[in-house]
């Protein structure tokens, strides 16, 4: 074992010599679709807490519309409080009923919000697991991705199992972006259950001799995790 954790800690470092020298193009591979989800979510939990109930009561009307249109612009004022850094967790129950919508445009909206809050609304966000579990199949890398930030949030050991499937096939997934997620997932997985240590090794080795330097940093950081 001590000889696979030497191997392992050879090819993390060959891993990031390859972040390193490949700075520069990491840089600007980020910057893509994933970077409106990232602004996004770089709120923080704060925000007034006296946020009118009579604009929330009005998302939620919208939410609820049988338009398209109106829940699409009710979610784009709700990520548009997040990204002000303002606490719209009061409309979770109304926000995640919209998470199956065949819109994909509302579909990604959704899943910003629900990668926000899931891990504040876990019940809630365990009610739409089976949702979630299909997206990850979803020809959109964001929502693939997204999917597995919200199953990976969720803190409840009963769905250790579906985390570590979904880790595994994310991990082999053809989007860097989803790979990447895929190792961030380990890290939650592992704080979440330390029985999963030798499956979620098996992913890190996997992940170690990935090409893209997007995923080389995140699967070093997981392996400095699991593998100390």
């Amino acid at each position: 074992m001590q000889g696979g954790f030497s191997a392992l800690r050879g090819e993390a470092a060959g891993a990031v010599r390859t972040a390193l020298l490949s700075a520069e193009n990491l840089q600007l591979a980020i910057k893509p679709e994933p970077a409106v989800e990232e602004q996004a979510l770089t709120g923080g939990h704060g925000g007034s807490e006296e946020t009118a109930k009579a604009g929330n009561d009005d998302l939620k009307e919208m939410l609820e519309s049988s338009k398209e249109s109106l829940k699409l612009e009710a979610m784009k004022r709700i990520v548009g409080l997040i990204a002000k850094g303002k606490n719209a967790s009061e409309l979770f129950p109304a926000v995640v009923k919209n998470v199956a919508s065949k819109n994909i445009e509302l579909k990604k909206l959704v899943y910003v919000y629900l990668v926000r809050y899931a891990e504040e609304q876990q019940d809630l966000a365990l009610l739409s697991i089976s949702t979630f579990q299909r997206a990850l199949k979803d020809p959109n890398q964001l929502i693939r991705a997204s999917a597995l930030r919200v199953l990976s949030s969720i803190r409840v050991t009963i769905i250790v199992p579906i985390m570590m499937l979904a880790i595994k096939e994310s991990a082999s997934d053809m989007s860097p972006y989803v790979r990447k997620t895929a190792a961030h997932a380990i890290q939650k997985l592992y704080s979440l259950d330390q029985d999963q240590k030798e499956h979620l090794i098996e992913v890190i080795e996997k992940l170690l001799k990935d090409k893209s330097t997007l995923v080389a940093g995140s699967v070093v950081m997981a392996f400095e995790e699991v593998c100390p």
